[in-house]
């Protein structure tokens, strides 16, 4: 049985924050793991020889205990980081981290402070970066990831520049993902056209000023991006998603709920393989158009399937948001 690498916990659905297109808005409901449930499963999963536990939310710093649990990580020995909106971080929790060797992504999904308040609310592009500034103060390593809307498209290269100015240590691209908030539209959803714009112009400024970024959840990314200082996640298998109450999820981004780790650990990664498994059984990228013929097949796999299912109601389906799949080929 093959074990997870990487578990993202989203530890609570609260935030401080009501961002346009948050993917975990109105999906989440039912109590929340406990903290001594939360304790057990980080022991549970140092027993597995999980090496990472990548916490996010909601807002992460809106868990009272989420330190105490953090701690309990790198005691048995599971590398922590956080994904968090940065706008809570102050010199006391810089210290903290700094304490735990945690990495923090802190999302700004915007690279000028009209952008990122039209998507994040009045004022959150100077207190979040207020927050990295004190993480650099404390020595805290962090990146910082843009959601690539239709609103931001065009800042690809400027959020390069930026996420090297403030000293981050790369900076993160992720096209939007329709779920929770951003199901409902409201215009923000990019086109593929718009996706290689802003990835073509975050090669151009990685190249100039010699600085690291990566793409998540868009793996067709590797049929045009060229840089080598440009990574391309893929889709790990290797990874657990577990909600705010513990269910092990698909995708953080699916309600495909398979397992719960209330039932053990273990327990429940089985019962989530054996329900991927089956779930996934007609999927295969030798069956999709134009998937089939790519050079790319084996790496992509057919993109990101929850941008499928939430676009298009099918997981055996392409990701729509690749410009091939999308009929845009011109747009490489």
């Amino acid at each position: 049985m093959s074990t997870p690498t990487l578990v993202i916990w989203l530890c609570t659905s609260k935030c401080n924050l009501a961002c346009r297109h948050c993917y975990t808005a109105r999906r989440f409901s039912g109590p929340e793991l406990t903290t001594e449930e939360a304790l057990r499963m980080v022991r549970e999963l140092s027993e597995m020889g999980v090496a990472h536990l990548a916490i996010t939310g909601g807002e992460p710093f809106m868990r009272p205990d989420v330190l105490q649990v953090a701690r309990e990580a790198l005691e048995h020995g599971v590398r922590v980081s956080f994904t968090t909106n940065g706008t809570l971080i102050d010199e006391r929790l810089a210290r903290e981290l700094r304490a735990l060797d945690a990495f923090a992504f802190v999302s700004l999904d915007g690279a000028d402070r009209e952008v990122c308040d039209a998507l994040r609310g009045a004022g959150t592009w100077r207190r979040a970066l207020r927050g990295m500034t004190t993480l650099r103060k404390y020595g805290v390593e962090f990146s910082i990831i843009m959601t690539i809307t239709a609103l931001n498209y065009h800042q690809g290269r400027k959020h390069v520049l930026l996420s090297e100015a403030v000293g981050a240590w790369e900076a993160v691209f992720l096209p939007l993902i329709p779920a929770g908030r951003a199901r409902s539209g409201g215009g923000l959803a990019p086109t593929p056209g718009q996706v290689v714009e802003c990835l073509r112009g975050a090669e151009e400024a990685a190249e100039e000023v010699g600085f690291r970024a990566s793409v998540w959840c868009a793996p067709f990314a590797a049929s045009f991006v060229r840089s080598k200082r440009i990574y391309i996640y893929p889709c790990s298998e290797g990874v657990m998603d577990v909600s705010p109450q513990g269910d092990i999820m698909l995708c953080d981004t699916l309600d495909f709920k398979a397992s719960n780790v209330r039932e053990g650990v273990r327990k429940a990664w089985e019962a989530y393989l054996a329900f991927r498994d089956e779930l996934l059984a007609g999927r295969s990228v030798s069956h999709m158009w134009p998937c089939s013929s790519c050079p790319i097949r084996s790496f992509c796999e057919g993109g990101c399937l929850a941008r499928a299912y939430l676009l298009k109601g099918d997981l055996g389906a392409p990701d729509p948001l690749c410009p091939l799949v999308a009929g845009e080929a011109q747009a490489l």
